[in-house]
């Protein structure tokens, strides 16, 4: 059973983390070596460099009347001082806000909304933390024994988050029961209320560390929250069942996928699902969105690992498998964004470096001056920075980063990242306000 705490008030957040592994004897000792990492070593991703000069006010945001180009500007992979529309900025003390987070929090467990950030710490805790406030974190809940928490998500006035069983510590000892089929839950939490309720449950054979951290994955937006089930729980390959829910928690639509879930989002009235197919260097994911009302899935993009929906359903966006640029020789990687009403198909190139595995994680979000997206730039010397751009055209900027950024979100114009020093100990959430940038 899911402990709440609720002294210091509602919360409202989203967050989604690996948190302590569901281990089977098989693959005990390697989840051990998993968790020992993700929660106490640095992400093994590249080191900041040196920030470059940087001005506090370079970026210029485009008219909201200024029609998108077919393809954004081409990045100058050569040096980050000089990458072809993309400044180095250096936002002044008036423009960021930063907090302190506890160590033990991964890139897969954060969200935002608003200033207020939420994060799952060791898989059995949910801590929320105001941006730009000095106060400590707050504990929100607890995972019982033998449970773990897994994913969060927020919107609106409601919380919801995705419980699994045998899991934890204890686990791994063997004294939660068989360890051959996990159980997940999934809460509702009314913010106005502070009444959590379960909304839904299933099982699923935990054929791999990924399979049994997130035997389902849930989105949720102000009016419905979505999850996935294995069509066949002992035989996650035969496909998936996308169920949608009005907050109430009446079924609305039920969806049939091919092959595994790997995310499922919510924008407006649209439902977004990447699927994978495959396993290990074979896996192939594919982008498909529907209308929550009427239609069924449509297949979009083959993303190599990632995809975003803006919040009223109207973008989305994917990255591409990284590739050489002939010329210079230095790995890229690109971004494509389309609007689903229009079907037309923004291309923004990206630097990676020389990891070519480092995710741009890309973001998309609506201001005044269009959509503006968010990724993760790696220049060649294998630094890895917050990036934006607004798709309307205009310059984008790159933000300097002393420590080593690990996830990002945009919403509206806010730009939220979080980063970990590089000995794993030092983590700190910032917040800049991209239009605030742009205007100076």
């Amino acid at each position: 059973m899911i402990e709440t705490l609720f002294e210091q008030g509602p919360i409202e957040g989203q967050a989604r983390l690996p948190g302590t592994h569901l281990r089977v004897a098989a693959v005990a000792a390697l989840g051990a070596v998993i968790v020992a990492l993700g929660y106490f070593g640095s992400r093994p991703a590249p080191q900041p460099g040196p920030s470059p000069q940087a001005s506090n006010a370079a970026v210029v945001a485009p008219s909201a009347s200024v029609p998108a180009p077919g393809t954004l500007p081409t990045l100058d992979p050569n040096s980050y001082g000089s990458v072809l529309g993309l400044t180095p900025v250096e936002p002044l003390t008036s423009q960021l806000l930063q907090s302190d987070l506890p160590p033990q929090v991964t890139g897969r467990s954060i969200g935002a909304i608003g200033l207020d950030l939420y994060y799952v710490v060791q898989g059995s805790l949910v801590e929320t933390s105001r941006i730009g406030s000095a106060a400590d974190p707050r504990i929100l809940m607890t995972a019982g024994r033998c449970e773990a928490i897994h994913q969060l998500a927020a919107a609106g006035r409601r919380v919801a988050w995705v419980v699994t069983s045998p899991a934890g510590p204890s686990a791994a000892m063997d004294l939660c029961g068989p360890t051959g089929i996990v159980t997940w839950t999934i809460w509702l939490l009314d913010l106005d209320s502070g009444t959590p309720r379960q909304v839904a449950h299933g099982t699923r054979k935990p054929d791999s560390l990924d399979a049994a951290e997130y035997p389902t994955h849930l989105a949720l937006s102000e009016s419905v929250y979505a999850f996935d089930w294995a069509t066949d729980p002992k035989v996650p390959a035969a496909g998936a069942t996308v169920e949608i829910h009005d907050l109430a928690g009446k079924l609305l639509r039920s969806i049939q996928t091919q092959g595994t879930v790997d995310s499922v989002m919510l924008g407006g009235n649209r439902l977004a699902v990447v699927t994978a197919e495959g396993s290990g260097s074979t896996v192939a994911h594919s982008l498909w969105v529907a209308d929550i009302a009427r239609s069924g899935l449509t297949e979009v993009a083959q993303p190599a690992s990632s995809a975003s929906i803006s919040a009223d359903g109207s973008w989305v966006l994917w990255d591409l498998l990284p590739f050489t640029s002939t010329a210079s020789g230095v790995q890229r990687s690109a971004v494509r964004i389309e609007s689903i009403d229009s079907g037309r198909v923004l291309s923004l190139n990206t630097l990676t470096g020389s990891d070519i595995a480092a995710p741009l994680q890309p973001s998309i979000s609506l201001t005044r001056a269009g959509p503006a997206i968010a990724w993760f730039a790696t220049t060649p010397g294998g630094a890895v920075y917050p990036a934006f751009r607004f798709a309307g055209g205009g310059d984008g900027g790159i933000l300097s980063s002393v420590q080593q950024p690990f996830w990002l979100d945009v919403q509206g114009s806010s730009l939220i990242w979080v980063a970990q020093g590089r000995d794993g100990w030092f983590t700190t959430a910032f917040e800049v306000d991209l239009l605030a940038l742009a205007t100076g």
